[in-house]
């Protein structure tokens, strides 16, 4: 689970932080919301935004995010009830919107509801299916198990489904902050060698992406 926090109270941002590394979150924070800008990317699994920020507020980093990954879940952290802030929030593609104080038990339940409606088994445009709990491909002939790596491989391709993912995202999601440059080319390599059909696209300059089959919901 990879986390992206924007919080500028440095003593919640801390105790977040703290909190999901004991539950093995891995979390990436920032205080400031020009930094935050400077330093986003579609390689998240959920993104935690605090409204009132210092240089650039929440509301934009939200649109910046769905500029991003139209699918992106995004959680809203906040203390202004106002009404017409909340529903410019959910406007704009928050996923839910949590007023402070919190009980940080909430935060996580809320998380792992979040992430569980995504469905298991991902149809791909022209062939085959993976199955995200399994991490199985499977189409008629083949039910090829994938390693770990390759699985966090389908997975940010799946987050940002229909869409190219840069080398340097893919880089971070499956191996953190220490890059292994030149690795996400020999990582897609060794998939398409084990599964029979084609289901990576790939463009020079703009990175990889997996073409799914279009429903209601990718349609939004």
């Amino acid at each position: 689970m990879k986390i992206f926090l924007v919080e500028d109270d440095v003593y919640l941002n801390s105790a977040i932080v703290n909190t999901f590394s004991a539950i093995d979150y891995e979390v990436i924070s920032y205080s400031d919301g020009k930094d935050a800008f400077e330093n986003l990317n579609g390689s998240y699994d959920l993104y935690m935004i605090d409204i009132n920020l210092p240089n650039v507020n929440g509301i934009e980093l939200v649109k910046q995010i769905k500029s991003i990954n139209k699918f992106a879940n995004i959680f809203i952290i906040s203390a202004d009830r106002n009404i017409e802030t909340i529903v410019t929030a959910y406007n704009i593609g928050c996923t839910d919107y949590i007023k402070k104080p919190f009980d940080i038990r909430e935060v996580i339940a809320k998380i792992e509801h979040t992430l569980k409606l995504m469905p298991n088994n991902i149809v791909f445009k022209d062939n085959g299916e993976y199955n995200r709990v399994e991490r199985i491909i499977r189409d008629k002939e083949v039910s090829i198990k994938l390693t770990n790596k390759e699985a966090m491989l389908v997975d940010i391709l799946v987050k940002n489904r229909n869409k190219y993912v840069s080398n340097e995202d893919i880089e971070a999601y499956v191996w953190g902050e220490s890059f292994k440059h030149g690795h996400v080319r020999q990582l897609v390599s060794k998939l398409r060698a084990k599964i029979p059909f084609k289901f990576i696209d790939n463009h020079t300059s703009n990175g990889y992406k997996i073409s799914i089959t279009v429903n209601k919901e990718d349609e939004i």
